[in-house]
C-alpha cells in the first residue's frame, strides 16, 4: 500500500510532529491524541523494517526517572496520589518510545516544528487577550482580569509566560538577526511580535516568568549587539520594549505589588506563618521541605506520599496557608528529592547537566536557551508535577537531543549530529 510507504511513513510523523507543536500551548488537551498516533507510526515504522530503534541518554535518564516513581509506588501509602502522579508524567515514557522509530526528512522539518510551536503560543496570546478585552471591555469587570491567572486561562501563568519567552528564542532562530533583512516589512514584523509575546508575559504576571524574560533579553541584546555596526540600535530597542513594560507596571497597581512583595522577602523582612503572599509562602515552603529532607530517610518519601509528609510538616510548624492549601515544594529538585530521595535528585540533576552538556557542545543556543529557561522555572515550581511542565519539557528535550543542529549566533545550520 503506497500510503504506507517508508518515506509516506516518515511524512506523516513529521505533520503530526507539527500538530503537537502547535497544540502544546493553545490546544495542550488534544495533543495527547497526536503523540498516540505518533507513537503508533514510530512503532510501525520500525516493524517493518523503515528505521532502526535509537534512543538518546537524554530519553534513558527520563525512562530511569519515571521508573523511580515505579519503584516509590513501593513505599506509597497514599497509592490515590501516587497514580495521579504517574499519570501527570506519562510524557517520561510516551515520548522516549514515540520518538525510536522517528527521523527528521530534512532539517526544514525541524525548523517547521519550531515555526508550529511559535505559532501555538501567537494563537494562545491572541486568544488569551480577546477573552481578557471581551471581560474588560464588554462585561464590565475590573482591569485586573488582564492580569494573572485571568489572563492566562489556557494554562497555569508561570509556564505560559515561559511558552512565551521560549517562541522569543525561536523567532531569534528563524530570523536571526531579527531586524537586518532587506524587507523592512518583515523587520517591522519581528519587532512587532517580540513586543507581544513580551507583553503577554508581563500580563501573566509571573514573577519567575519576568527574570526570564529580563535573562533571556539580556542575552539576545548581547548577541544583537555583536551583529550590528550600530550598537546602540538593539540597546534602544531593549529600552523602548522595557519602557513598555514599566507603562504597564505603572497602569497595574496588582502588578506593582507582587514586586514590591518580592523585594521584600529578598531584603530579609520576617514572613508571618499566617502569610498568603506567593512569594512569603515560597519562603515557608523551603524552609518546611529542607527541614523533612533533613529527616527523612535515603529512599525519599514515596511517589504518593510526599504531599502528607510536606502538610504534616507545614501544620507543625504553624504555616496555616501552605497546610491548607497543600502547596507542593515549587522547586523541581527538592521535590524529586523529598519524594525518591537521593536517586530521584541524581537522576533529575543528570537530565540537566546533559541537557548543558549537549547544548554546550553542539553550540547550539536555542537549545541551551531552552535548558537554562527550564531550569529557572524549576528553581520556583515543581515543574514536573504538572502537565504543562511535563510534556513540554519532554517533547523539546528529546527533539534537541534527537536533532541538534549547530547555530552560532544565529548563523548558519551546521551538520546534524
Amino acid at each position: 500500500m503506497k500510503w504506507l510507504e517508508r518515506h509516506r511513513i516518515f511524512l506523516y510523523q513529521n505533520y503530526l510532529l507539527y500538530g503537537i507543536a502547535f497544540l502544546l500551548p493553545c490546544a495542550p488537551r488534544l495533543a495527547p491524541l497526536l503523540i498516540a498516533a505518533f507513537g503508533v507510526l514510530s512503532i510501525y515504522a520500525i516493524v517493518r523494517g523503515y528505521s532502526r530503534v535509537q534512543m538518546s541518554e537524554i530519553a534513558v535518564l527520563m525512562m530511569i526517572y519515571f521508573g523511580l516513581h515505579l519503584v516509590g509506588m513501593l513505599y506509597t501509602d497514599n497509592q490515590a496520589r501516587g497514580w495521579f502522579d504517574l499519570e501527570v508524567k506519562l510524557s517520561f515514557i510516551a515520548f522516549p518510545v514515540a520518538f525510536t522509530g522517528f527521523k527528521f526528512l530534512n532539517k526544514t522539518n525541524f525548523d517547521n516544528t519550531l515555526r508550529a510551536f511559535l505559532y501555538g503560543t501567537l494563537v494562545a496570546g491572541v486568544f488569551c487577550l480577546l477573552q481578557s478585552t471581551y471581560t474588560v471591555l464588554i462585561e464590565g469587570k475590573p482591569y485586573y482580569y488582564f492580569l494573572t491567572s485571568r489572563f492566562s486561562v489556557i494554562i497555569h501563568q508561570s509556564y505560559f509566560s515561559m511558552y512565551m519567552i521560549f517562541a522569543i528564542l525561536i523567532l531569534a532562530y528563524l530570523e536571526w538577526p531579527l531586524f537586518r533583512h532587506r524587507n523592512r516589512w518583515r523587520n517591522a514584523l519581528n519587532a512587532l511580535l517580540l513586543t507581544f509575546y513580551t507583553t503577554c508575559v508581563v500580563l501573566g504576571g509571573s514573577k519567575i516568568g519576568m527574570l526570564s524574560w529580563l535573562a533571556i533579553m539580556g542575552w539576545l541584546t548581547w548577541a544583537l549587539v555583536r551583529e550590528f555596526q550600530n550598537k546602540w540600535i538593539p540597546i534602544v530597542g531593549l529600552i523602548i520594549i522595557s519602557s513598555l513594560i514599566g507603562i504597564i507596571f505603572q497602569s497595574a497597581p496588582l502588578l506593582q505589588k507582587r514586586i514590591m512583595n518580592v523585594l521584600k522577602i529578598a531584603q530579609g523582612q520576617n514572613v508571618a506563618p499566617d502569610s498568603a503572599e506567593s512569594t512569603a509562602v515560597r519562603t515557608l515552603v523551603y524552609s518546611s521541605s529542607w527541614n523533612l529532607i533533613a529527616d527523612q530517610p535515603w529512599y525519599g518519601q514515596g511517589t504518593g506520599d510526599f504531599q502528607d509528609a510536606l502538610d504534616i510538616e507545614y501544620t507543625k510548624k504553624g504555616y496555616e496557608v501552605a497546610a491548607a492549601r497543600h502547596l507542593n515544594a515549587h522547586n523541581l529538585f527538592l521535590q524529586s528529592w523529598i519524594s525518591l530521595g537521593i536517586p530521584g535528585l541524581m537522576t533529575i540533576s543528570g537530565i540537566f547537566l546533559l541537557l548543558f552538556q549537549r547544548a554546550f557542545r553542539k553550540r547550539n543556543y536555542l537549545f541551551l536557551g531552552f535548558a537554562l529557561l527550564f531550569l529557572l522555572i524549576s528553581l520556583t515550581e515543581s515543574s514536573l508535577n504538572m502537565q504543562a511542565g511535563v510534556v513540554f519539557f519532554a517533547f523539546f528535550a528529546i527533539l534537541f537531543a534527537r536533532r541538534t543542529p549547530n547555530r552560532q549566533n544565529g548563523g548558519k545550520t551546521g551538520n546534524d549530529q
